[in-house]
């Protein structure tokens, strides 16, 4: 595998595999919402985050995604979204804040 750090500056293996964790969680979350499995709790919870960060954005469109996932990168969520990501299985639990 070519994991190898070069000294061009090539990526160490740490870093490939977390880029490649962070995809797969990602993907995870794109496929759930695609598929249309945005509970009325996760609906209801996120809403003012919604209003608040992405309120340009339509519903279901990848630019709504990446908007609120830029949003929970920042840590701005409010701990009410976030729980209901977490609780509805969108979002792993490691993602809260201790």
């Amino acid at each position: 595998m070519p994991f190898a750090t070069t000294a061009a500056g090539g990526r160490t293996r740490l870093a490939r595999m977390s880029l490649l964790g962070a995809i797969a969680a990602a993907s995870i979350v794109t496929l759930a919402v695609e598929a249309g499995a945005v509970s009325k709790r996760v609906e209801k919870s996120c809403t003012s985050d919604y209003l608040q960060f992405c309120p340009q954005y339509n519903e279901g469109t990848p630019q709504l995604r990446n908007c609120m996932s830029q949003a929970g990168k920042r840590g701005s969520l409010s701990p009410r979204c976030l729980n209901a990501l977490v609780d509805s299985g969108m979002v792993p639990r490691k993602y809260k804040k201790r």
